[in-house]
């Protein structure tokens, strides 16, 4: 008769124990997710902000050009093959450097309380 009581209290307290652990891994989940949510806001309106300055900077840059070759065609014409060339050469450094740089990145953010994780098992 004895033993039952302690199988019950054994089943209650390992339920419990299950129950909060769940409970922690949802709680991590979601600032995993909120941060990375912060990240990504933060991340779209610094890029569309940037965006639209890069434009207009290209536009002026594009007049000035065009001011100097004296055709429009001309000076946006030396602007566009500017990008062309920025473009390779982003596609290029990419495939060599920033690559690995951003998938480290990513790995170390996802896996940054791997330690605590650790711990408290």
């Amino acid at each position: 008769m004895e033993n039952d009581g302690f199988f019950v209290q054994v089943k209650e307290v390992v339920e419990d124990y299950v129950d909060d652990r769940l409970l922690l891994l949802k709680l991590q989940a979601t600032e995993k997710a909120a941060k990375v949510s912060s990240a990504l806001f933060i991340t779209v309106m610094v890029g569309f902000v940037s965006l639209v300055l890069f434009m207009i900077i290209s536009f002026i840059a594009g007049y000035y050009l065009s001011q100097a070759v004296g055709s429009y065609p001309g000076g946006f014409g030396i602007l566009a093959a500017v990008y062309v060339l920025l473009i390779f050469i982003l596609l290029y450094v990419h495939k060599k450097y920033t690559g690995k740089i951003i998938t480290d990145s990513v790995i170390k953010f996802s896996f940054d309380n791997k330690e605590s994780w650790t711990n408290e098992v």
